[in-house]
């Protein structure tokens, strides 16, 4: 049991993980180059409609590379009272959209091996929900907050060689494929020694009598139990029952979309210390629920969607 669950661990983390590497030094790449902060003219525009400072489109670009210290930038803001609390909530919504980006570079390859075409449909819908969400958030603004007009500053954009930006990038990479990496492989492991002893499948025993579920096929409810312990978890189950022909690709997009919001109850453990951490107790607490029902919201929409005219 432990050898035959190893085993798939070891070849499924064979084909993951080159391709997860090589797309978060990539996007680290072209961070150091200066490929992304050469774009803020393209915030511009977004920022004047919703009203809001030309510091949070800054702190939106920094979002890409890191949406803590887009955040960070937001808080210090706060804090010296050039935004006040509607405008700070605002704007932070505005930068959750950048890390919609990172969930991709993060995941596209390990959907691509496991799902393939469902696999990018499915980020396509988890990009457009973030999309969704920061377009109405941008209305939102226009609407509450005041049209005052700020002096413009200037972002001191990187100029390095390429061999220069390679090294820092490569450096850079290293923090979260620290993260990203032994997650993954410890993941990986737990998960497929759940499977081997049908610990989803008992789960999904359970969740039979769950209403909201009742419109998801029997054989999708180990997704669903899997999406709580490991999202790898979930693909994984996925694709098995995607390759075999047992779900077709409605059905798991369906279930992985409905895993997804479920599971939101369990990321709030990793949300609320982020948020709060970052923020004011108060205010963090006011973003981490307001993104979290316009996420999960939309989605269930798109959920609707999909089941009633696909």
């Amino acid at each position: 049991m432990w050898s035959d669950a190893l085993v798939s661990a070891a070849s499924y983390l064979a084909v993951v993980i080159p391709p997860t590497v090589i797309g978060i030094v990539l996007m680290e790449l072209l961070i150091e180059l200066g490929w992304i902060q050469k774009l803020s003219f393209v915030t511009a525009p977004f920022m004047h409609f919703a009203h809001l400072r030309e510091e949070v489109g800054i702190s939106f670009l920094a979002s890409f590379g890191s949406p803590t210290a887009g955040n960070s930038m937001l808080a210090q803001l706060n804090k010296n009272g050039l935004i006040d609390r509607k405008e700070t909530i605002i704007a932070s919504l505005v930068n959750s959209f950048p890390a919609t980006f990172i969930i991709v570079r993060d995941l596209l390859p390990v959907l691509v091996v496991l799902l393939g075409t469902t696999g990018l449909i499915y980020l396509g819908i988890v990009v457009f929900v973030g999309l969704l969400r920061t377009a109405i958030t941008l209305v939102l603004g226009r609407i509450l907050l005041p049209h005052d007009k700020v002096q413009a500053i200037q972002q001191e954009i990187k100029k390095k060689d390429f061999r220069t930006a390679l090294k820092d990038a490569l450096s850079v990479s290293w923090v979260p494929l620290r993260r990203v990496i032994p997650t993954m492989v410890v993941a990986a492991v737990i998960v497929f020694l759940l499977i081997d002893i049908g610990f989803f499948d008992m789960i999904s025993v359970y969740l039979e009598g769950f209403p909201a579920l009742d419109y998801i096929p029997g054989e999708g409810l180990p997704i669903i139990a899997a999406w709580f312990a490991s999202n790898i978890g979930a693909y994984t189950i996925a694709s098995r029952l995607l390759t075999e022909g047992i779900m077709s690709q409605k059905e798991i997009l369906i279930t992985l979309l409905v895993g997804r919001v479920l599971s939101s109850v369990t990321r709030l453990r990793f949300t609320i210390p982020y948020y709060m951490g970052i923020f004011t107790p108060r205010l963090g607490m006011e973003i981490m629920l307001i993104a979290t029902l316009m996420q999960e919201g939309i989605t269930v929409i798109i959920i609707l969607l999909l089941a009633l005219f696909w």
